[in-house]
């Protein structure tokens, strides 16, 4: 009868340990934790989050314009109604000769709100009017939001392959 306390004690202590000690130390640890964990995510998907984001931009200002190319032609395959006015209510397409029925309009391309850092911005003075070797040259000595920067801006603006290319080896080097 005398073990019957130290068990009690042991299986009190055990519970105690499993409810109370065990979360709360889990939740202690977390918040000590939690920077260093956010800064390794940082670290590790920083790289694939701006290049997707460059990509997206890419693929919407090459949707845009193929979009206003394409509304071209169709504006341009167009001719005037005889007797009516200029403009797009007197228009109709080639194929309706004998109806005189006019198309509805082509749809006007979508504006899409893009970021692009403005040149001030960069850490490399005069940015835009170096040439793309000369860019190469100053990234090595930039910080990582510094080259993330400066790839938005060259994606946004000039696009030239050899400095973006440069940006993302020196992205994933620091990755």
């Amino acid at each position: 009868m005398a073990d019957e306390p130290e068990e009690a004690t042991s299986l009190n202590e055990r519970l105690l340990d499993a409810l109370v000690f065990a979360p709360a130390g889990l939740v202690i640890s977390a918040f000590e934790e939690f920077p260093k964990l956010a800064e390794l995510g940082r670290h590790k998907l920083g790289v694939q989050l701006s290049s997707a984001r460059a990509v997206g931009q890419f693929a919407v200002r090459a949707g845009r314009r193929e979009l206003v190319k394409r509304s071209e032609v169709v504006r341009h395959h167009r001719k005037p109604v005889p007797g009516s006015p200029p403009g797009p209510t007197g228009l109709r397409s080639i194929g309706t000769e004998g109806n005189g029925s006019t198309p509805p309009a082509p749809p006007s391309p979508p504006t899409v709100a893009v970021h692009v850092p403005s040149v001030a911005e960069l850490a490399i003075p005069a940015f835009d009017t170096l040439s793309a070797s000369q860019v190469v040259q100053r990234l090595d000595g930039l910080s990582r939001s510094q080259l993330v920067t400066a790839r938005a801006y060259e994606a946004g603006t000039r696009g030239r392959r050899t400095i973006l290319s440069r940006i993302d080896q020196l992205l994933d080097e620091r990755a």
